[in-house]
């Protein structure tokens, strides 16, 4: 049940989107994603930006080509 408390703790209030990560959420996940590897051009995209896309996607249960180019990274980018 949603009480006064739990409401404060899960408000994503502060967030753009409601598929974003917080600060919390992302120190979770970040540790599980493979390292940037050092050889090659350095990355454009940040993994946060990607992922965030990915979450934004899946949520809305949207196809790749509706990704809006305003918000978020390129589509091809993402879906690689």
């Amino acid at each position: 049940m949603w009480t006064g408390t739990t409401r404060r703790q899960y408000a994503r209030a502060e967030l753009l989107l409601p598929s974003d990560l917080t600060d919390a959420e992302w120190a979770i996940l970040e540790p599980l994603l493979p390292p940037r590897s050092k050889l090659g051009r350095p990355p454009v995209w940040d993994y946060r930006q990607i992922v965030e896309a990915m979450l934004y996607l899946l949520r809305g249960g949207l196809p790749w080509r509706m990704l809006s180019p305003g918000l978020f990274r390129p589509m091809t980018t993402v879906q690689h």
